[in-house]
């Protein structure tokens, strides 16, 4: 069995490798690099979505141990739906590395076992984003090929590869602003994280 923290090694590794192109600054990505896409899904790739026990304590050791700065962190309504119509809308805790691609996303595990962010409990690897210039046909490609719509919302869509237990984020491309202002710390100060309970 690996350890965890090799495992959280391991998965930062393969994400670090879909990039492919190394990057300057956050800010000098989004004008550049996300001006166009590439031909592939997997080339698109720009996040790695990790569930995390605790953002904050998460943001700390991880931050010391893989030198990793933070944008700012904050927290909001998830605003999903599920296949059937009915409502996954939780308040979700985020941070994103302020550098990338790709860029970390930590998500604190929420609580409510129907959420797509209940599971791993212990926090553990969740999904890889990718920007889709068409992203309602992309669910539908992916659809087409076997893997389950598991959430929607505005401008995403998350499914997963029933085989490989494989999920990902289908992210609209027109959504690239939200990237910026979570960059720029403008999420956290319209939604700043409160103290929990």
């Amino acid at each position: 069995m690996i350890p965890r923290a090799s495992a959280l090694v391991a998965w930062l590794l393969l994400a670090v490798a879909a990039a492919r192109v190394p990057f300057p600054t956050a800010l000098e990505h989004i004008g550049a690099r996300l001006e166009t896409l590439a031909a592939s899904a997997f080339d698109n790739v720009y996040h790695v979505g990790h569930l995390v026990p605790d953002l904050s304590v998460a943001m700390q050791t991880l931050g010391d141990a893989m030198q990793i700065t933070w944008a700012p962190p904050f927290e909001m309504r998830s605003g999903f739906a599920r296949p059937d119509g009915s409502a996954d809308d939780q308040t979700v805790r985020i941070a994103f590395s302020a550098s990338g691609p790709p860029y970390l996303e930590l998500i604190e595990v929420v609580a409510a076992p129907d959420s797509i962010f209940a599971e791993p409990k212990l926090g553990g690897p969740h999904h890889f984003g990718y920007y889709a210039h068409r992203w309602r046909d992309d669910v539908a490609r992916l659809q087409d090929d076997g893997w389950e719509l598991e959430r929607t919302g505005a401008g995403v869509a998350f499914l997963r590869e029933p085989r490989s237990g494989l999920r990902v984020e289908v992210v609209s491309f027109k959504g690239r602003d939200c990237l910026t202002r979570i960059l720029d710390g403008e999420m956290a100060r319209t939604y700043p994280l409160t103290e929990r309970p």
